[in-house]
């Protein structure tokens, strides 16, 4: 069995768990939405138009207008892109769309807030 000595209480597991849970809620509270977006998180590779390879990333929330996304590297406001949403059972599904703003999320991460333009393929 596994003994870790100085190891955390439950209620300090507890605290933590609650306060990163009130962080995300206060987010989302404050985040201008034209339309209510649903949490999804799944790898997303952005395709940027004139630029050769990927940006990966993860989507945090997504609707009928747009989606949300968590990568390293900051994206350009104003940039179209591809965005290929990877799926459990099929193809990714490949949206072309537009960076509204990106800004930082946390240390060494940027969430970027995409437009929806049209399907692509």
């Amino acid at each position: 069995m596994l003994h870790l000595s100085g190891s955390a209480t439950d209620s300090d597991i507890s605290i933590a768990v609650r306060n990163l849970l009130e962080e995300d809620a206060f987010y989302d509270r404050t985040e201008n939405r034209s339309s209510h977006r649903e949490h999804l998180v799944r790898p997303v590779h952005i395709l940027v138009r004139g630029n050769e390879g990927s940006i990966v990333g993860f989507s945090r929330n997504v609707s009928d207008s747009g989606i949300g996304l968590i990568t390293a590297e900051p994206v350009e406001t104003g940039t179209m892109a591809i965005l290929e949403v990877e799926t459990l059972k099929s193809e990714p599904v490949k949206f072309l769309a537009e960076c509204r703003w990106c800004r930082n999320y946390g240390r060494g991460w940027k969430i970027s807030g995409w437009h929806f333009v049209n399907m692509h393929g």
